[in-house]
């Protein structure tokens, strides 16, 4: 092999062995980079009666997520963001193609764990171009994170828990957290007011195909959906594609904000059912989430933060319908040098009460805490969670004997991560 050839494997081995700690910078040009990172979380998870035994709880290993990442730009204007995952057991509590759409509507998406549908394909997350006309002005387009929620913008990789928050969208309307689009976002007042705000395909037209009187058909119009979010930033100020929850900072971050998701047509929502009788589809009905948060982390000192942030979300998908209601969540977390610890609730407040074969959805809480080890802040980090989850009619079965609502369990998860 020639010198010149060993030189060049020496500085590619250089490059993978200094990106175990950060992203591997790459420039072409004077303002041109690309910058390459990655980010694998492997998890141990043991479930409450989930082996096929029915009494003895099951021990999965499995991937949240193994994802390679770019990011860079051609210039100080034009730059791009293009990411992929894999999953393996998408059916992960909040995990990145846990919560499909629809999944106020479905029993096992709000199972704490629930192995059952194991996946292990690669699959396209974020791919977006970036127009940079100045801090007030950003526009983005392509395949992005929707503005719901602070928590909901927050990276994969910096949160104190396993996990995000639920997050409920229109059935047939995004991939995850996403979807495709035209969003514009920026800082504006002397960096105290933020926005972002944009158009999305949102729910897929549908044709109706039914050969009865209850159309099965959505969107015939095909509407595109409408998405936003303002923030009003108390102390610091955020203004990347995405955030963070524990930040590291040496300088406190607190905003309030506010946002909403609109999409027409979205959805035949169900009324409540007495069981044995089955729920009928209504008429076609709009989706719409109004959202307010908190979001606050705050550094006493280097060695001890304090992270909070709260959601309230207004469910809009028809009168005495499953889909609406209330929903209450919120996480608190201490970090204590390299040591952390947090704890965290989701309570949703259907409209409805009954509970039948086709109308799964009634009032639940998700209790989840556990501890962080931060070996070099969220580059290396382990996570041991435990989470509960308590629904009304628990256990609830249909007249054959299928589960609609699986009985409340724990979930116990040990996640080891590596992100740069």
């Amino acid at each position: 092999m020639s010198s010149q050839s060993w030189k060049s494997c020496l500085g590619v081995l250089c490059l993978l062995a200094a990106g175990t700690a950060n992203a591997a910078k790459i420039s072409f040009s004077e303002k041109g980079f690309v910058d390459v990172g990655a980010l694998i979380q492997a998890q141990y998870r043991i479930e409450q009666d989930l082996a096929s035994s029915g009494s003895d709880p099951s021990h999965d290993f499995l991937l949240s997520r193994a994802r390679i990442l770019l990011s860079g730009q051609f210039n100080e204007m034009i730059g791009f963001i293009i990411d992929t995952d894999v999953t393996y057991g998408a059916a992960i509590i909040g995990g990145p193609a846990g919560q499909p759409s629809g999944a106020a509507t479905s029993p096992s998406t709000y199972n704490l764990g629930s192995g059952a549908g194991w996946s292990n394909n690669i699959y396209l997350l974020d791919a977006l171009g970036t127009l940079k006309v100045a801090k007030e002005f950003i526009l983005d387009t392509g395949l992005m994170l929707l503005p719901y929620s602070h928590n909901s913008l927050t990276s994969g990789a910096k949160y104190a828990s396993v996990n995000r928050f639920f997050a409920n969208f229109a059935p047939n309307s995004q991939r995850g957290l996403r979807d495709v689009g035209i969003l514009i976002r920026g800082l504006l007042l002397d960096d105290r007011l933020y926005y972002r705000m944009g158009v999305f395909n949102g729910v897929q037209t549908t044709k109706n195909t039914s050969t009865t009187s209850v159309s099965n058909g959505v969107n015939p119009g095909d509407a595109p959906r409408f998405a936003g979010m303002l923030r009003f930033n108390i102390a610091g100020k955020e203004d990347g594609y995405s955030f963070c929850q524990v930040c590291f900072g040496s300088s406190p971050i607190v905003n309030v904000g506010v946002s909403a998701d609109y999409q027409a047509n979205a959805i035949r929502p169900t009324a409540p059912v007495a069981p044995p009788a089955v729920a009928t589809p209504q008429k076609m009905h709009s989706w719409t989430t109004l959202n307010a948060d908190i979001f606050a982390s705050i550094p006493f000192s280097g060695d001890l933060e304090l992270s909070a942030e709260f959601l309230f979300s207004k469910y809009f998908v028809g009168d005495n319908t499953v889909q609406s209601g209330n929903e209450y969540q919120g996480l608190v977390a201490m970090r204590f040098g390299v040591f952390g610890v947090f704890g965290a609730i989701d309570y949703f407040n259907s409209e409805t009460q009954f509970v039948g074969a086709g109308a799964t959805t009634g009032d639940y809480k998700y209790y989840r805490g556990g501890v962080n080890y931060y070996l070099q802040q969220h580059t290396y980090k382990i996570t041991a969670e435990i989470a509960f989850q308590d629904r009304e009619n628990a256990g609830l079965k249909s007249s054959t004997g299928a589960v609609i609502i699986a009985d409340n369990h724990w979930v116990g998860t040990l996640q080891f991560q590596v992100g740069f």
